[in-house]
């Protein structure tokens, strides 16, 4: 959601082309007002971090920031295939890769936003269920796994209701940014979305803006009705480790390169079983964390999503 340059975008990798579009805050708190530009999934903007708009604040202002179009998401493609070749071709990770968590808590100067310990613990807790494919037998066990590695708390009104403009994503994440591309910072704010993301091969380009920044009404028991389970962490973490949402590219051959998500015209709102927008084999998959559904719909990722996120961490994160 937040700004980043194209050129950065251009080059990012097939993982980069659409970070979790979140939900405005709307519910929780006035969301910021910093974004103007037209809704749609097809939208790619000189903008950083990618993110979900929650459906029916399209006339808001809020839009899917980090679509890319069906050029760039094949040259970002090409891009990573070349940097694994470099680097021998092969994915060698542990059994489990275990994934060190900084989780900075930004919050108001009325206390608005300071989410418990036992919030963010339950959050981590959440993660570690989805990634292992706890939810349903559908599910594949990814192999990653999150460790709380500390939690840092900062009281700043201004870092608190701008994390979505390019300036307050800037000056919010680079004074407070710790660790390597393999350390997951994330920053629960009062974010116009349910969360936004930056994707594996942005890193070396802006290592401080490396992250997932989440609307802190989203954790376990937060008051965002249908989006307060936790997932959307687990959505915004699927763009940091380099998927794409499951809708991208539509009904296009190469859609979401991911061979075992079944083709997608559009994002889903709710829950809608036997949801079906396009013509080739597979109903849309409603129960992906990599959809747009409500987090009680949310229940899997599949082998192949494992297999690219591996992937993709190999290439850029380990």
């Amino acid at each position: 959601m937040s700004p980043r340059r194209t050129t950065v975008a251009l080059a990012a990798f097939a993982m980069s082309a659409a970070a979790f579009a979140v939900l405005p805050a709307a519910s929780v708190v006035a969301a910021p007002s910093t974004h103007s530009d037209i809704a749609g999934v097809e939208c790619a903007t000189d903008e950083g971090s990618a993110a979900r708009v929650r459906p029916g604040e399209h006339d808001h202002g809020l839009h899917e920031r980090n679509e890319v179009s069906a050029k760039e998401a094949a040259a970002a493609e090409k891009e990573a295939r070349a940097r694994l070749a470099a680097r021998g071709g092969d994915v060698q990770l542990q059994a489990v890769t275990t994934i060190p968590v900084v989780f900075h808590v930004v919050y108001g100067s009325d206390g608005t936003g300071n989410v418990s310990d036992t919030q963010i613990n339950a959050q981590i807790a959440e993660m570690n269920q989805d990634f292992a494919g706890g939810e349903s037998s559908q599910a594949a066990n990814t192999e990653f796994q999150f460790t709380l590695q500390t939690v840092r708390r900062w009281q700043n009104d201004a870092w608190f209701n701008d994390p979505d403009s390019a300036s307050g994503e800037a000056a919010m994440k680079t004074a407070t940014h710790e660790g390597d591309a393999g350390v997951l910072n994330i920053w629960s704010t009062n974010t116009g979305y349910l969360g936004y993301a930056t994707f594996p091969s942005w890193y070396a380009a802006d290592p401080e803006l490396d992250g997932v920044v989440i609307q802190w009404g989203s954790l376990p028991g937060g008051p965002i009705a249908n989006y307060n389970q936790g997932k959307t962490a687990t959505h915004e973490t699927g763009h940091w480790l380099g998927l794409y949402h499951t809708f991208q590219g539509g009904c296009s051959r190469n859609n979401d390169y991911v061979a075992d998500t079944p083709a997608q015209r559009t994002s889903t709102t709710g829950c809608p079983a036997g949801k079906d927008t396009c013509a080739s084999a597979g109903v849309d998959p409603i129960h992906n964390y990599m959809d747009y559904s409500y987090d009680s719909c949310y229940n899997q990722f599949t082998p192949g999503q494992k297999s690219r996120m591996q992937t993709q961490y190999a290439a850029y994160r380990a």
